[in-house]
């Protein structure tokens, strides 16, 4: 067990040969990064769906490197994307629930982007940076109208007509696709319910299918905003100059998927454009952590790294597709809509879920508990007619841990946890997360001083009026 705690201790100390100094006379490239809110890692052409077309997506993994192992921090949105900014881990940003917004003293990466000459830009969804002092050290912010999906690609495309040209510029651009509600604008070639593809653990029904169909049509949009905004760089003559990421927030709003840190809840599609550093149509089975990609971008773009980090340099896997940075990933799942404390640790292999209050139902998120897919589920499941792998969102109690093993069961339905061969591989990933919550300092406070519930955890309606600055669940 020695060895598995000196890997995890590398886990924070290893720090990748650096690209360029501070001062290097060489062109500082533009980074800009597309977050998805609630996109699943599976629905992208580039990642083997049968049916949704991706090509923008698709064309930056073509030319670009696909990462088939890449998990965020949380499966849930601002916990998530603080995470992101930071490269810190959730319990560590001071906004580990959702909707909770960062302190004014926190260390953003693009800060330190900002004192080495680039002007940023934040644009689209803003969630956990809602603090004024936090916003205001954006160069440029401008936000989403809720009610206005379609119009994310002209904010995106007027934050980049303005800047000035004579800087390096970091956007950090956020989508409020596929997130629900559905059926907001036009979409030129919609989806079918019969076209869609139904995982296992969702309930085949016209209703769930439909959902799945307008959920395909905003992913769609997604990536044809991403296509504007490529075309506009390439007209410009700065996208071969332009480092670019393609990533998701947390998992496809459906139950057993957003909130959950198992694979649908917490892999994200993670794409990295960048001609000068990654041989194009490169593939990685290597495992990486969405605290890596703070280190990632300030080495990329030649600035020290930031005290506090937690991830590792993505930048060798960049260059060698099969090197490796970590044996281990971690992940938490706080307050969202309901209590809540899981931990997660993955590996190349297996995904470990320890979860404190097994008493509990762990429901799906309560916008998608209002549902008609959703409440046809529950309606089967009252009459003992829903099969027993689309039941894990009803039953209490449930188990205190669950061992997965991956890539055979990618959607984590079949729990190992029990089975003696099993043994080692439980003890070693007990003893790794143990060690890792003590190392950032996250430590279980007990039930009562959790947030609680703020909604029924079987029908999803709200209990009490909530804050919704926010907007959504």
């Amino acid at each position: 067990m020695r060895n598995v705690i000196c890997s995890l201790a590398a886990i924070s100390t290893f720090v990748a040969p650096s690209l360029a100094k501070a001062d290097s006379p060489v062109q500082k490239p533009n980074i800009l990064v597309f977050i998805a809110d609630d996109l699943g890692w599976e629905e992208i052409g580039a990642y083997g769906h049968p049916v949704i077309k991706t090509p923008n997506i698709d064309w930056l993994a073509q030319n670009g490197i696909r990462f088939d192992n890449f998990y965020l921090a949380a499966s849930s949105s601002s916990p998530s994307r603080c995470s992101i900014l930071t490269g810190m881990y959730p319990s560590c940003t001071g906004a580990a629930n959702l909707h909770e917004n960062m302190p004014e003293h926190i260390n953003l990466f693009p800060d330190r982007l900002h004192d080495a000459g680039y002007y940023t830009m934040l644009v689209g969804k803003t969630h956990g940076t809602n603090h004024p002092k936090v916003k205001a050290r954006f160069d440029y912010r401008k936000f989403i109208d809720w009610s206005k999906p379609w119009t994310m690609v002209d904010l995106w495309k007027e934050a980049l007509t303005q800047r000035p040209k004579d800087q390096p510029f970091f956007m950090f651009a956020a989508s409020i696709d596929p997130h629900r509600p559905y059926k907001q604008g036009h979409f030129e070639h919609p989806y079918h319910p019969d076209q869609v593809v139904v995982p296992p653990y969702l309930q085949d029904s016209p209703e769930m299918r439909e959902e799945l169909a307008d959920y395909y049509d905003e992913i769609g949009r997604f990536d044809d905003h991403i296509g504007q905004v490529l075309n506009l760089l390439r007209e410009e003559g700065t996208l071969e100059n332009t480092l670019i990421i393609v990533m998701t927030d947390n998992g496809r709003p459906f139950p057993q998927c957003k909130t959950r840190v198992n694979v649908q809840g917490l892999k994200s599609p993670f794409i990295v454009y960048c001609p000068s550093l990654i041989k194009r149509g490169s593939v990685t089975k290597s495992l990486a952590s969405a605290v890596d990609i703070a280190p990632t971008l300030l080495e990329v773009a030649g600035v020290k790294r930031s005290p506090g980090l937690q991830g590792i340099s993505l930048l060798p896997i960049l260059g060698n597709p099969s090197a490796e940075i970590r044996k281990y990933a971690f992940a938490e799942h706080n307050w969202h809509v309901f209590r809540a404390y899981e931990r997660s640790v993955i590996m190349e292999n297996y995904v470990y879920i320890k979860n404190w209050l097994p008493h509990l139902p762990n429901p799906s998120v309560g916008e998608t508990m209002r549902m008609p897919a959703y409440k046809k589920m529950l309606d089967s499941y009252l009459k003992g007619e829903l099969p027993q792998v689309q039941q894990d969102c009803f039953i209490a109690p449930r188990p205190a841990e669950e061992l997965y093993k991956i890539p055979d069961d990618i959607h984590c339905v079949n729990n190992l946890i029990g089975e003696k061969e099993k043994k080692a591989i439980v003890e070693e990933m007990r003893l790794v997360l143990d060690v890792w919550q003590q190392s950032i300092g996250d430590s279980y406070p007990g039930e009562k001083k959790l947030k609680g519930d703020t909604s029924d955890r079987r029908t999803g309606e709200k209990l009490k009026k909530e804050n919704t600055a926010d907007v959504a669940d």
